[in-house]
């Protein structure tokens, strides 16, 4: 089966570099027609800059479609001027990848100003948000409305990622809250948490991870591909995907479902009882993925029924 997107529009952000760079071309080449945004900001997400051009000049260079649009997500005003602009020039919006991002500023909780916190929130999170208002009703009208948020996993840890890791972790419960809302329409909402060479990798970052792991100079950027994470971004994107609200970890040719997952865990009238029971509340030999808040909370209620049962490792 060859993915095909012929017919499809697309509208990804911050698409100047890098991974949006990568996930726009990839999209093109495979016959969608494509919304380019970025500001252009630097790596805080602080001015701007006509980078969206060359990047359309690369498409179209290739027979692609491709139009640009220099806004910034974090302006509701910028996000409906991107989505305006598909509807005015193709008709439709069919796939949304929220791609734009700022990098942390490795500052700690107690350091960090207001300001740092809202210019990262404003882009990191409210950015997504502000895109997918203006795109919803598109994508509801669409046959198969698509959309690929962009997590991270910085939200299972990472030192100096602080503010980032906060907005991508308030990523995943868009992305499990819209798919819900989703039932009665064509859309799919799912997440990803990438890993290869954009700008942010060419900081301290991809050094840090070659020492980590004693890897030569140059590795990162030169295995890890935007490429490699743009094969797993065209399959959230195609009209086949099964799924809905599920996170994926994509990078340097592999693709992997990251999913929340719950103990059997211990039940207890007292504290005392807990910590007697420490090794079955925290220890994950088996463990359930729950589908939803209920779900989840259905098993506080459900040990006597047994109706909840681990999936085992």
């Amino acid at each position: 089966m060859t993915l095909d997107f012929k017919g499809k529009v697309a509208l990804v952000t911050g698409a100047g570099n890098g991974l949006g760079r990568a996930y726009g071309q990839a999209l093109a080449a495979r016959g969608a027609a494509v919304i380019v945004n970025d500001l252009g900001a630097d790596l805080r997400g602080i001015g701007e800059s006509a980078t969206v051009g060359a990047v359309v000049d690369a498409i179209r260079a290739a027979n692609g479609v491709a139009s640009a649009v220099l806004a910034s997500v974090a302006s509701a005003d910028g996000a409906t001027a991107m989505v305006q602009r598909a509807t005015d020039e193709f008709g439709q919006l069919d796939i949304v990848v929220n791609n734009a991002d700022i990098v942390p500023n490795g500052q700690g909780i107690a350091e960090l100003r207001d300001e740092e916190w809202d210019r990262m929130l404003g882009v990191n999170l409210r950015g997504s948000i502000n895109v997918l208002r203006a795109a919803w009703p598109h994508l509801e009208r669409s046959p198969a409305g698509r959309v690929v948020n962009t997590s991270s996993s910085t939200v299972v840890g990472l030192s100096g990622a602080l503010t980032y890791a906060t907005a991508k972790a308030a990523i995943l419960g868009l992305t499990k809250n819209l798919a819900l809302a989703t039932e009665s329409t064509a859309i799919k909402v799912n997440a990803i948490w990438p890993f290869g060479s954009s700008r942010m990798s060419s900081t301290d970052f991809a050094a840090m991870f070659e020492a980590t792991y004693g890897l030569e100079s140059g590795h990162f950027n030169k295995t890890l591909t935007a490429e490699a994470v743009a094969n797993g971004v065209l399959v959230l994107c195609h009209e086949s995907v099964p799924c809905n609200g599920e996170i994926f970890a994509v990078g340097g040719g592999r693709m992997a479902r990251v999913f929340i997952a719950a103990t059997p865990g211990a039940w207890s009238a007292t504290p005392e009882g807990f910590i007697e029971q420490w090794t079955e509340v925290f220890e994950p030999d088996a463990f359930a993925i729950p589908g939803d808040a209920l779900a989840a909370e259905e098993a506080n209620i459900s040990a006597e029924r047994g109706d909840w049962l681990p999936v085992q490792r």
